[in-house]
């Protein structure tokens, strides 16, 4: 809870990535907030009324992945809504011919998009997905202490130099749009 409200407050797409690293480790205990409880909520070393709301959003979550049917793969609803606000952000700025800067970014990380999408088996459907899903694959292999191989991490690099680009813009047309 507190570190998601910081992440999606931000970077947004850090906030996907933990979004969906929480949804696997939840789904790593059985979707059981008394585990979730035992093994993450506990060592957040917080008074009392704070442990519940974190407890309560941790089972919200849990509440959504059931109600949703992804207790076994997939993501919530709404940070696939984040990932396709992104996709139309970044459908929007490549329309837009000013963003010469931008449109260099993306092409350099298109051969990477394109690779994922092709080794996705047609699961991915548009770009930014398919970013995330490489950067999630990676942040997976990182944790696991797996080797990555040279063209893996150059490949990310390019999509990470996206991506911060494109959560620069989204978070620019955030504040314009939400000045708070």
């Amino acid at each position: 809870m507190i570190i998601a409200k910081q992440k999606r407050e931000e970077n947004i797409a850090e906030y996907v990535l933990y979004m969906w690293q929480l949804e696997d480790i939840l789904r790593a205990y059985n979707l059981d907030i008394n585990e979730v409880e035992k093994n993450i909520i506990v060592h957040f070393n917080q008074p009392l009324p704070v442990s519940q709301q974190i407890r309560q959003w941790y089972q919200d979550m849990i509440d959504a992945m059931r109600a949703e049917g992804i207790t076994d793969r997939g993501h919530l609803m709404h940070v696939k809504n984040i990932i396709q606000d992104l996709s139309a952000l970044n459908v929007s700025l490549m329309k837009d011919p000013n963003q010469v800067e931008y449109h260099k970014i993306f092409e350099q990380a298109v051969p990477a998009i394109c690779e994922i999408i092709e080794k996705s088996g047609g699961n991915i459907k548009n770009e930014i997905d398919a970013c995330f899903s490489g950067l999630y694959g990676v942040l997976m292999l990182r944790l696991k202490k797996k080797e990555i191989s040279q063209p893996t991490l150059d490949a990310i690099k390019s999509i990470s130099t996206l991506m911060a680009a494109l959560v620069t813009f989204y978070h620019d047309s955030d504040k314009v749009s939400d000045p708070s």
